[in-house]
């Protein structure tokens, strides 16, 4: 009997946490449908797949990846967390600005939150990197697919309608490109929020301002592959 309520705490925390990830499902078909007339590619897929991630805030692409492994929660150390940490990490984290005061609220040290705010760097660092990596391999198929049709329509051998199509598609790719940019930018300025949550009294320089500068140069990557897109169509 004792156990009960931490089993029922659980258990509406796996609840939450199912309906949640449902609700990320769908807005993976809203924020990024599949592009394309003449059938979508695997990188294509993976883009759609990118874009729809960067879409969504730290504390949820936190907690959505916490459930998936297992981990209920975001940031947490115990069980007894576990019910509270569902209800921040899906709940009040899909509202905006609310990384910062919820590190506030769980670190009371500038150590702990600075610890929490790097670990979410690096994992927001290694999901943009899988993003530009898919990028890239979607300019670089649909340039040669768009040069290739160019050369063939000039010499006769395909009709214009072809190269329309893969216009269509190529147009398609580039809107995922800048809804990945967009969340990658909002994500961007959750992180400058919290910087100073990272700072020592009495300085100005952060821990976290490498980060920081990695970050923006991955977002510059993100939008020069998409700027080359732009530029062949």
């Amino acid at each position: 009997m004792a156990g009960r309520p931490h089993s029922t705490r659980l258990s509406a925390a796996l609840i939450s946490v199912s309906l949640a990830l449902s609700a990320c499902g769908e807005t993976r078909q809203t924020t990024a449908p599949a592009t394309g007339s003449g059938g979508t590619t695997q990188a294509e897929a993976d883009l759609a797949k990118q874009a729809a991630a960067m879409q969504k805030t730290i504390l949820q692409g936190a907690a959505a990846g916490g459930a998936a492994g297992g981990l209920i929660g975001f940031g947490l150390g115990g069980s007894d967390d576990v019910g509270t940490g569902v209800s921040i990490g899906l709940g009040a984290g899909a509202l905006a600005g609310t990384y910062v005061a919820f590190v506030q609220r769980k670190y009371a040290r500038r150590e702990a939150r600075l610890n929490q705010i790097k670990s979410d760097l690096d994992r927001n660092a290694a999901e943009m990197q899988t993003t530009i990596n898919v990028m890239n391999q979607v300019l670089a198929a649909q340039k040669a697919e768009l040069t290739a049709l160019r050369a063939s329509a000039a010499a006769g051998a395909s009709d214009q309608a072809q190269l329309q199509r893969e216009l269509a598609e190529a147009n398609g790719n580039l809107s995922q490109m800048q809804i990945a940019i967009d969340g990658a930018t909002k994500r961007q300025a959750e992180f400058n929020e919290a910087r100073g949550l990272t700072i020592a009294r009495g300085q100005a320089a952060s821990p976290i301002d490498g980060d920081l500068a990695a970050l923006s140069s991955q977002i510059a990557q993100m939008r020069g592959i998409a700027n080359d897109l732009a530029a062949s169509l």
